[in-house]
């Protein structure tokens, strides 16, 4: 089926060149939409990130601004005295000798601790969970003592640049997110030596998701700078990798904070996917239909290029039929329309010369027959003459002459009067008859003859004179040649819707020689008399072939005493002059 629909497709101009415009509309199409859909793909994806980024951005400040106040707050505290006496008492006494002034620098450090964590909540938020106070043995002091810390040791090494700034730690603590301060000995540079404890803020992980409370659980993370999450929606989240690109339909959008060294990650939603797929396929139907509008529209205007092309080509192809037709309704004045008017100007031509040739090979046949009967009326003249000159040496037959002149008259009135070519069948054989008994004077009793002829086939339209010379040959070669002499019997039948007309004559069993091997025309009347006109039966063939064509003619069969020819000849009614 396939190799079948390329060989239609290749042998029709209309195919091929509906195929090539198409395609040569459809590849630009393509393009075009192609380019559509990247650029719109990619003015899209800018313009959400660029509104995730504002978003990101404005929740970033935000929550800075509350990281900011931590810091502050956890500076501020830092520096009151009540915390930086207790740390440096237990740093001189390592925190084993109690007294009076230790405890209530305690009680003191215990208040301000708690005071500062209600005042951090109410200034701050509500996410602010616990403060602790670590001195330098390792000791912690806590507003909640149910709530330890899990890491002591990890804020400790936590680096610090500056004295008295705090540190947001890069891990949690619990899950919880922590601001780490060192302190050092007042007026003391930063030394292992001169540190005499630490202050550490935590946040609780639930309630600082208020912070970002807009985003759905999965869109928003804060994490360390390896990617490490310090804060989300979804507890599971904390302390796993955030992703590092696009996951799914979603992109990542990132935010350095300026007062730790966080990142905000928002993961923009799938809307920005979808609205370029709508496009995409916006683009394409609009594609598809303006190339089935182009391929209908195309169809329409080729059909009226290849219908002209395809109807001269089945032209064509009758006029190598022999079969000339002219291109009807001519339009318009382009190229196809010159062509279809030289192929008339062709077409009519070609009739005009074959219709001339015709005239001029009907001329030639026409003289031809002509020369033809010239040469058969003399010789047959010269032949009854000869038989006249026969009879009258015998006194039996003279009184025969009389009669026999008479029918040569009638004879010769028939074949040289002007006029039809063709006549009744029962008149050319009125003709024979007479023919024959003017034989039969001369030969007597050696001659017998007999006339078959059905009355359906006596107004059969025949050639005029085209059985006198086959039965001249039955006389000259079959009777004449035998001594007790013979019949001739002529029978006319119809055989296959066609006319046979077989003429029967006895005949000596080795003839001399085939009438149709003579070469040289004879020279007497001896001659003649044993071999009889040489092209006879030539002529008779020549005129049959010329009149109705190569399938009708004369056959020549010989039997045991006898030769039979038969004529072939279409039956077509005599209608005088109109026949044949």
């Amino acid at each position: 089926m396939p190799t079948r629909f390329i060989q239609t497709v290749r042998s029709r101009l209309l195919y091929k060149m509906l195929i090539i415009y198409s395609a040569l509309t459809l590849v630009p199409l393509g393009i075009v939409s192609t380019a559509f859909y990247v650029r719109s793909d990619q003015l899209l994806e800018k313009k959400e990130t660029e509104a995730v980024q504002q978003n990101l951005n404005e929740t970033a400040s935000k929550i800075d601004a509350r990281l900011y106040e931590v810091r502050k707050r956890l500076s501020k505290l830092g520096e009151q005295e009540a915390i930086l006496s207790l740390l440096a008492r237990d740093a001189r006494q390592g925190g084993e000798e109690p007294g009076e002034d230790r405890s209530r620098l305690e009680n003191a450090a215990a208040e301000m601790l708690q005071s500062e964590l209600e005042q951090a909540r109410n200034h701050v938020g509500e996410f602010i969970d616990n403060i602790y106070l670590i001195n330098k043995a390792g000791a912690i002091y806590s507003t909640d003592e149910r709530k330890r810390l899990q890491y002591v040791e990890a804020f400790r090494l936590l680096p610090f640049e500056f004295k008295g700034v705090p540190q947001w730690a890069f891990f949690t603590d619990h899950g919880r997110m922590a601001c780490d301060l060192k302190l050092y000995a007042e007026e003391a540079k930063m030394t292992p030596d001169t540190e005499i404890g630490m202050l550490v803020i935590t946040v609780d992980p639930h309630k600082v998701t208020q912070l970002y409370d807009a985003y759905e659980p999965g869109a928003f993370y804060i994490a360390n700078a390896d990617n490490l999450v310090l804060s989300s929606k979804r507890p599971t989240d904390i302390g796993q990798l955030a992703a590092a690109g696009s996951v799914g339909n979603s992109l990542i959008v990132r935010q350095k904070s300026q007062f730790a060294e966080f990142q905000y990650i928002r993961l923009a939603p799938a809307g920005t996917s979808t609205l370029v797929k709508k496009q995409a396929l916006f683009a394409l139907a609009v594609t598809l239909a303006a190339w089935l509008a182009v391929v209908v529209a195309t169809h329409a205007i080729l059909r009226r290029i290849t219908n002209p092309i395809r109807r001269l080509n089945r032209l064509m192809r009758k006029a190598e039929l022999e079969e000339y037709q002219i291109y009807q309704q001519v339009k318009g004045s382009d190229e196809i329309a010159m062509l279809c008017r030289g192929y008339n100007q062709l077409i009519t031509r070609t009739e005009r010369l074959i219709e001339t040739n015709y005239k001029n090979e009907l001329k030639v046949r026409e003289a031809e027959l002509k020369a033809i009967r010239m040469y058969i009326n003399p010789h047959f003249l010269y032949n009854i003459l000869e038989y006249i000159s026969v009879i009258s040496q015998s006194p039996e037959k003279a009184k025969y002459v009389p009669d026999v002149v008479r029918k040569l008259s009638g004879i010769f009135r028939f074949s040289i009067t002007p006029g039809d070519i063709f006549v009744p069948l029962e008149t050319e054989l009125v003709f024979v008859e007479n023919y024959l008994q003017i034989h039969q004077y001369r030969f007597g009793d050696r001659l017998a003859y007999s006339v078959d002829l059905p009355p359906m086939f006596r107004k059969v339209a025949v050639p005029r004179l085209i059985l006198q010379p086959l039965v001249e040959n039955c006389i000259i070669h079959g009777i004449d040649r035998l001594p007790g002499g013979g019949r001739i019997d002529i029978a006319v039948r119809e055989d296959d819707f066609h006319l046979a007309i077989e003429i029967r004559n006895d005949a000596p069993e080795t003839p001399e020689r085939d009438e149709e091997a003579e070469e040289e025309p004879p020279t007497s009347w001896r001659e003649r008399t044993r071999r009889g006109l040489g092209s006879g039966m030539d002529n008779v063939n020549d005129r049959i072939r010329y009149h109705y064509g190569s399938d009708y003619g004369v056959k020549l069969a010989r039997d045991a005493g006898g030769v039979t020819v038969r004529v072939t000849l279409p039956i077509q009614l005599w209608q005088g002059e109109a026949a044949g």
